[in-house]
């Protein structure tokens, strides 16, 4: 059985006919997948050649890269899944016209989704639509038997009626955009956030002009029923900047320039003085590169003759005033 703990966001989810992609392309779409009904691992998947009425192949289930609504990703080439055996192995065979019984009331529904630990390929959940009226995520703890056609899920008919109903990524997307839109503050940030749902996840990324906004964004995405977990990987301004002068300290091309760092959801400002065209291309070299970056703005100041170094410390609209800083400052809005 699987031991360690496996994020939602790690796990690898098939829906029946999802697209299925080759190391070089696009190949074909899923039709089954089967389970060692013994230890419940994955072992086989089905993928139907072409869009239409293509033959089926069976392929080992170590050959999957990643799965997801997405699609399906594997290792193989073409050709490799062209010459895939055309019988389908001695396994407990699942497609989409499989369904969920549950063994006390005895109702099913059909099943939609089957989520597996990656690299044991060890049932973790599934999905089931119009289960007792609702679509039900059953973790592996409710399932007691699967043979080809049928998972049996045993659990009392009051919990299966106090689980939250599982609902489509597009619902799940709107309401996330929609409880954090009525933040007034975080308008202005929107423009350097990227918000996907995705097999019930949350994924933030992109820029955020705080890292107390950040935690703002999640707080507020957690009164959402039906996300199973939240990928919050933005980058906030006051951390980029602090990082990014971190690095600029550390680097001997610039380690002895005080240059201000001055971030704008991941647009970057370099603001001083350096004493040659060099410095000021390293600098920007290092700023470009840098993770959460997304341009660079380069008004550093070239003086060779300059003996003190300034600064520029101007924020818009404002007064600009040089300052003295120790070695770099960090700057952010």
């Amino acid at each position: 059985m699987e031991t360690t703990t496996t994020s939602i966001s790690e796990m690898q989810k098939f829906i029946f006919g999802s697209k299925v992609y080759c190391s070089d392309g696009e190949s074909g779409t899923l039709t089954h997948i089967g389970f060692d009904a013994r230890d419940w691992r994955a072992i086989v998947l089905g993928v139907r050649l072409g869009r239409f009425m293509g033959r089926t192949v069976y392929v080992p289930f170590n050959t999957v890269a990643s799965a997801s609504s997405n699609g399906v990703n594997l290792t193989i080439s073409r050709d490799e899944l062209e010459q895939a055996r055309k019988e389908a192995p001695g396994a407990a065979m699942f497609d989409s016209r499989s369904q969920v019984h549950h063994s006390e009331s005895g109702s099913t529904g059909a099943l939609y989704l089957i989520a597996v630990h990656p690299g044991s390929g060890e049932l973790a959940y599934v999905v089931a639509k119009s289960l007792k009226g609702q679509d039900v995520l059953l973790a592996r703890r409710y399932l007691s038997r699967l043979e080809s056609g049928r998972i049996e899920a045993s659990l009392p008919e009051a919990t299966l009626q106090s689980l939250p109903n599982y609902r489509p990524d597009g619902e799940l997307q709107n309401e996330v955009e929609e409880i954090l839109f009525e933040l007034g503050p975080l308008h202005i940030d929107f423009k350097g956030m990227d918000i996907l749902v995705l097999d019930s996840v949350l994924y933030l990324e992109g820029n955020i002009s705080s890292s107390l906004r950040s935690d703002v964004v999640t707080n507020q995405a957690l009164g959402v029923p039906g996300l199973l977990e939240i990928k919050n990987r933005l980058v906030a301004d006051d951390t980029l900047a602090s990082q990014l002068a971190m690095a600029m300290a550390h680097d001997p091309r610039t380690q002895e320039l005080p240059i201000g760092v001055y971030p704008r959801l991941g647009n970057v400002r370099l603001s001083g003085s350096v004493h040659n065209e060099a410095q000021k291309q390293s600098a920007e070299e290092i700023a470009s590169k840098f993770p959460g970056v997304r341009s660079v703005e380069n008004e550093l100041r070239v003086n060779p003759a300059t003996s003190m170094l300034y600064v520029l410390s101007s924020t818009e609209s404002q007064e600009t005033q040089d300052q003295i800083p120790g070695k770099y400052i960090r700057h952010t809005k």
